[in-house]
């Protein structure tokens, strides 16, 4: 896949990573991919096909969501602690940002999930979550989820939460709180349940195409509920608000060298398989 312009987004939070981004444009520049640097998402435009990402993975999920409704190529330099979704580390970025420009990178296309706010009265409110979307109580205290996908009721939850995940998400909060490892090519939805009060209630995987539908219930009316999205985008739920869930027509469009597959990440990132 050959790129025609570039735009390098590093989190400037990061000590040193100005300079590393800086290095990146120059070195891109010197080989005749024109690139410039940002600090800020909202400056991206459909000017640019390449997306490279410097900074952790929560930086990652920014430049996902931002990226996919541009149709643009997101390629990741790890610059924090676990750097699960990037396509390499700062040691080797050059070497990997030559592999990228020789065509040698693949790309890999991760569905991402539409969630809906519909409240009794008013307009729907709607969010892009790449990992997941977790709906939780706004204070801490056990509450009822009430479920239903593609018409059909499940047994309610209750419990802390649900975290709603992609396969992609499959390996963040899901994955603490007990739910299974699932390849990102994958096409499924997980429900995994957050610390629910029953010895029976465990993790379900359900098909990507469907409607999943959310439904807080309290005992007492002035308790309410909050959607996570991706851990960064936090939304109180009106009173008698409902969560739909559907997997986005949008997609992720991750960068990755053949040294990073999947299941080496999981080996080397969180010692999957180590005795």
């Amino acid at each position: 896949m050959k790129f025609q312009n570039a735009v390098i987004f590093f989190n400037e939070n990061k000590p040193n990573v100005r300079a590393l981004a800086q290095e990146a444009c120059t070195f891109l520049q010197d080989r005749g991919l024109p690139a410039r640097a940002i600090t800020a998402l909202d400056g991206l435009d459909a000017s640019a096909d390449l997306l490279i990402c410097m900074g952790g993975d929560g930086t990652m999920l920014r430049c996902a969501r931002a990226a996919a409704p541009l149709n643009m190529a997101v390629f990741g330099v790890n610059c924090g602690t676990l750097g699960f979704l990037a396509a390499c580390e700062i040691s080797d970025f050059k070497e990997r940002l030559e592999q990228l420009l020789r065509d040698e990178c693949t790309v890999n296309e991760r569905f991402m999930l539409r969630a809906q706010i519909i409240p009794q009265d008013g307009k729907p409110r709607e969010y892009l979550a790449f990992n997941d979307c977790v709906l939780r109580a706004a204070h801490p205290r056990a509450f009822t989820v009430n479920a239903v996908f593609n018409g059909k009721k499940l047994p309610p939850y209750f419990g802390d939460g649900v975290i709603i995940s992609t396969p992609t998400g499959s390996t963040a909060y899901s994955l603490a709180a007990g739910g299974p490892i699932v390849e990102p090519g994958v096409d499924v939805l997980l429900i995994t349940p957050i610390c629910p009060h029953t010895l029976h209630q465990r993790p379900l995987i359900l098909p990507a195409g469907g409607e999943l539908e959310l439904v807080p219930a309290f005992k007492n009316k002035e308790d309410g509920a909050v959607l996570s999205v991706d851990g960064q985008i936090n939304l109180t739920l009106p009173p008698g608000a409902r969560v739909k869930l559907t997997r986005s027509p949008l997609k992720a469009k991750l960068l990755c060298t053949e040294e990073r597959d999947f299941f080496s990440i999981l080996n080397r990132k969180l010692n999957w398989g180590a005795r």
